[in-house]
């Protein structure tokens, strides 16, 4: 597969048409513009070798939907894990407020507590 991706020309079904002697101005056509070869040109265009292509092209296709659903899963899988942070964090700050409310109101209803006993305390006295 490196070498199809390296090579462009591997993925394509007319490259084998493009050097054959004789055809000037196409790459790898020689330089004397030789004689055409008919026989070159029929095993380019040979039907076995087109359907041997198709074949590469359906495996490679293969391939890349495979691969593509692999990042497709990737992806969802990596979104589940932000939603689940985010609400882990947003229970979290929750959990937190709602102890500080409550130490607040502890804390309140003790000092509530001691002032009453304080006042109880002076009116006691008084007597």
């Amino acid at each position: 597969m490196q070498k199809m991706m390296s090579n462009p020309a591997a993925l394509n079904p007319f490259a084998g048409m493009m050097g054959l002697p004789g055809m000037p101005g196409m790459p790898g056509a020689s330089a004397a513009g030789g004689a055409f070869d008919p026989q070159q040109f029929m095993k380019a265009i040979d039907p076995a070798e087109i359907e041997r292509r198709i074949q590469d092209l359906r495996a490679v296709e293969s391939w890349m939907k495979l691969a593509l659903s692999g990042v497709e899963v990737s992806i969802r899988t990596m979104e589940m894990q932000r939603d689940a942070y985010a609400s882990f964090n947003k229970m979290s700050e929750s959990a937190s407020k709602t102890m500080n409310d409550s130490a607040e109101a502890a804390v309140a209803a003790v000092r509530g507590t001691r002032t009453v006993k304080r006042a109880a305390r002076g009116t006691a006295r008084k007597r």
